[in-house]
């Protein structure tokens, strides 16, 4: 941490003193013009004309523009910039979730957000999430990332609980991103960067063009291309460092491997577009595709001892005589015996040399990686959808908009500079591993009236339907990655019969893992496709009983075909006390978020390492339908469900200026996420091998998903800002954003064969703590003439990591605890013409990182003084909330014709 407590609680005070003159607002200045407040908005209401200041839940209102303001082109990362509640972590090796980012809202799971694209569902990624944090472990959720800020008009975030007005997932919120409808001409962007360090070189060319279409018609089409270079913030593994000075000629990488951002290149295009058909009728379409290739580097393997550290097991011998009749490679199979010399003897056996494979009978990986090697991973992710309605109203005054819409995303993963270990030298280096698919076809048909009862208001009855179905499929990969070879499992004799013992007596086995190594192939055993469809109906009535008192109620019900029916309810009203000026509001209502198909059927097989240890494991997640997770105590998933409330109140003291203060309570039943590490015994092998488990000899950790714990998340936000229109001084726009956030896991379920919690302490406490509790967002817009700048200090709290392992104190886990820290953004444009706007920033000015792993007891260590990262060669916790990367600077050309 760069700044001292002291330093960061007086510029947290200053920020909060320089705001309150001004209070604030739901919707951030410099979102709109004039009065923010009095913005109309479309999300969490049914009615036409309900703006900000009156909404009876919390909810922020952005502009396309201010998403362009900054100097990324993930979506993510920009809506984590602008609502504290909102966090993204950049994971180094995280598998798919490397490529597929998880964001959190108010410390809630990916999935409990629901995301709309104009009003409408958005298809969830192909993506389970395995490799993420734990609030986001297991979650299956949309990708933020597809959609370009070129393509936003704006977007709305419903900080509040809404399944009974949009059914499953709505649990932490809903982000509604409205695409552009503009049709005055060809406007964009170029922009290049790149980290302090001189890495991560990134050019982003964005551009929208929007036409009319006759005279009752338009189209909107936007494009983006982005090619993002790979980041480095480790250092080499002391076990290649060492392997390196012992041996500097068998070709161990100067990088053993990489820990930062994965290489990227992609494409992304949305259209939108639509007809006035006249008699207040019209219809509309919008859609997507994108396409994105993304590269990461996977752990080194070392290939021979050092003095200090020991190779990786894929790199020790196996044996290729099976029938111990003629001397040579034999046709055998897994689990079969294997001959060796009648001189081989594993205890003397020296395996700091590289081996020449030049006895055909014992063999070692090391021929071929004489240096070790480094799987380097792909993902190349597909995405599309498209969605056409009718829309309009009867001449009674029913307004009707009916709807259907198609979305797909897959990903498909490649890997190469690796092997399948138990095929032995023969095997193939690059492997398609299979692909990911998520498929979602969704038909709404929803009606509204405005209903005159002589109040102050119409009361607004809605009501609809809707038919949801979604299927997920796990397409095999190429044989080799996912084959189970010969030199697997097998016993080890010398050739005159008499077994080959270890050091300790007993008898050697060759046990080289199964498929490709680093992440292996989808065979037969879990390939395949699950489907599953609900249908929906809900009614909803709001209106303002009084100039000061409104109201609205929601329910929904809806039909599962493999979880049965759901109902939900909400409650909300807000009170002017003073019209005008101050308003109290208030919710209270119920939610529901159904397993996925990919939930149930996913499954992955990834190489890893627990702190303090430097032998590599072999971690599985298993599908909770599996018998060998079933025989570990994995139980079918079941809904999550959820009851929350909040209370807060609305001050607008003066035109442009309001204040937001929101306090939320949401406790979540039976909520979805991974159990975390169950250690096989190799007392258990041979069931795991009666149970059909390809790698039963190998895997070292299993985890699976599981509904086994409720949370109770409770927090604070406060959303301020004021907008300032000087004579000679320019426009200033300020707002201010805090959120206090805080989880607690207040039930686990306990497994009945065993008596043990499902879950571990470890997972416990990585729920309640890896995010920081509090953040705070400070940001300046200024203008004056053809010059602005935008300055942004955000603020995060300390947080904690834990993991397996033995703590100072005898627990279950270690942990490091990783301090508060600043981070100030800065962006000038300059407009030069009507046509040309040159712009430059920072991200991250002052380059500030995250606390260091070190060497506390009970910690995260060792931290090894000859490179001074971990075993791993990572210095940093890939789960900082503002990254690892350090500062980033930025220049954008933008135009309009």
């Amino acid at each position: 941490m760069k700044y001292e407590g002291l330093i960061s609680r007086g510029a947290i005070a200053v920020a909060l003193l320089y705001s309150m003159p001004v209070l604030a607002q739901d919707v951030a200045p410099q979102a709109v013009a004039g009065a923010p407040d009095q913005t109309i908005i479309v999300t969490g209401t049914r009615r036409t004309d309900r703006t900000v200041a009156e909404s009876p839940t919390p909810i922020d209102v952005y502009s396309g523009e201010e998403l362009q303001k900054m100097g990324v082109a993930d979506m993510n990362q920009a809506i984590q910039n602008l609502v504290p509640s909102f966090s993204v972590a950049r994971y180094a090796i995280g598998d798919g979730s490397s490529f597929v980012r998880p964001p959190n809202l108010r410390g809630l799971a990916p999935d409990q957000t629901l995301v709309l694209i104009n009003g409408k569902r958005m298809h969830r990624s192909a993506l389970v999430q395995i490799g993420a944090n734990a609030q986001s472990a297991g979650a299956h959720s949309a990708d933020l990332a597809q959609i370009p800020s070129i393509a936003v008009k704006r977007f709305e975030v419903l900080r509040d609980g809404a399944s009974a007005q949009y059914g499953s997932d709505a649990i932490a919120g809903v982000i509604n991103m409205a695409l552009r409808d503009d049709t005055d001409g060809i406007s964009g962007y170029a922009r290049y960067g790149q980290y302090y360090r001189g890495d991560g070189d990134d050019y982003q060319v964005a551009l929208n063009g929007g036409f009319k279409l006759g005279d009752n018609g338009f189209i909107n089409i936007s494009g983006e291309y982005v090619n993002a270079g790979k980041t480095s913030r480790g250092v080499t593994r002391p076990g290649a460092l060492e392997l390196s000075q012992e041996q500097p000629d068998i070709g161990v990488p100067a990088l053993a491997q990489r820990y930062g951002n994965p290489k990227m290149e992609s494409y992304r295009f949305f259209v939108n577009g639509g007809f006035d058909l006249g008699d207040d009728s019209s219809i509309y379409y919008f859609g997507n595709y994108g396409h994105s290739f993304q590269e990461e580097s996977f752990n080194y393997r070392q290939s021979v001892n050092s003095a200090n550290f020991g190779l990786n097991g894929i790199f020790n011998d196996y044996f290729t005589d099976f029938d111990n009749t003629t001397p040579g490679i034999q046709t055998g199979s897994a689990g079969g015996n294997v001959y060796a010399p009648n001189g081989y003897d594993p205890a003397t056996r020296d395996y700091t040399q590289v081996s020449t494979c030049s006895d055909p009978l014992v063999q070692n990986w090391s021929c071929v990686y004489s240096g070790g090697f480094t799987p380097i991973f792909f993902g190349k992710i597909d995405d599309i959808s498209g969605t056409v309605g009718y829309k309009g109203t009867f001449g009674f005054g029913l307004n009707y908009d009916v709807s259907g819409s198609y979305g797909q995303s897959t990903l498909k993963y490649t890997m190469n500079g690796t092997m399948n270990p138990s095929l032995g030298i023969s095997s193939p280096t690059e492997f398609y591993l299979g692909k990911l698919e998520q498929r979602e076809t969704v038909f709404n048909a929803d009606f509204s009236y405005p209903w005159e009862v002589g109040f102050a208001s119409p009361i607004t009855i809605a009501f609809g339907g809707q038919y949801f179905r979604e299927s997920y499929e796990l397409g095999l990969g190429d044989p080799a990655s996912y084959a189970i070879g010969s030199y697997t499992g097998n016993l080890v004799f010398h050739q005159d019969g008499t077994p080959v013992l270890n050091a300790d007596g007993s008898q050697l086995s060759v046990a080289l893992p199964v498929g490709a190594n680093g992440f292996p192939g989808y065979g037969p055993a879990i390939a395949g496709e699950s489907s599953r469809n609900s249908k929906g109906l809900y009614v909803s009535v709001e209106g303002d009983v009084t100039e000061q008192l409104s109201f609205g109620f929601a329910g929904r019900y809806e039909h599962l075909s493999d979880f049965g029916n759901a109902t939900t309810g909400k409650a909300t009203a807000r009170y002017a006390i003073v019209p005008d000026v101050f308003a109290i509001r208030g919710t209270v209502s119920t939610g529901f978020r159904a397993p996925t198909p990919g939930q149930t059927n996913t499954s992955s097989i990834a190489t890893t390492f627990n702190p303090g240890n430097p032998n590599a494991i072999e971690f599985m997640t298993l599908p909770v339908a599996s018998p060998v997770a079933q025989y570990l105590g994995a139980v079918p998933l079941s809904p999550e469900e959820s009851v929350s409330f909040s209370g807060g109140a609305v001050f607008t003291p003066a035109p442009g200026a309001s204040l937001t203060i929101d306090y939320y309570n949401i406790k979540v039943k039976d909520r979805i996420g991974t159990t975390g590490s169950r250690v096989i015994t190799d007392a258990q092998r041979p069931e795991l091998q009666a149970l059909g488990l390809a790698n039963y000899a190998t895997v070292n950790e299993v985890q699976f998903l599981t509904n086994a714990f409720d949370t109770r998340t409770q927090g604070i936000d406060v959303v301020g800002s004021y907008r300032l229109a000087t004579e000679g001084m320019g426009t200033f726009n300020t707002t201010l954003a805090f959120n206090y956030n805080k989880t607690k896991v207040i039930r686990v379920g306990i497994d009945p064969e065993t008596g043990s919690p499902i879950i571990s302490d470890t997972r416990i406490q990585q729920l309640q703590n890896t995010l920081p509790k509090t953040r705070v967002i400070l940001t300046e817009n200024w203008s004056s003439g053809p010059l602005s700048i935008m300055g942004r200090v955000n603020w995060y709290g300390k947080y904690k990591v834990f993991d397996d392992g033995t703590g100072a104190n005898g627990e279950s886990y270690v942990q490091q605890s990783f301090g508060s820290e600043f981070v100030f953004d800065f962006e000038a444009s300059y407009q030069l013409n009507d046509a040309f706007t040159l712009s430059a920033g920072v991200q991250n000015l002052f380059s500030n990182y995250p606390d260091k792993f070190d060497n506390r007891a009970g910690g995260l260590g060792p931290v090894y003084a000859s490179t001074g990262g971990r075993f791993t060669g990572d210095i940093y916790p890939d789960v900082s909330p503002f990254g690892f990367n350090g500062g980033f600077w930025y220049a954008r050309v933008g135009f309009k014709f």
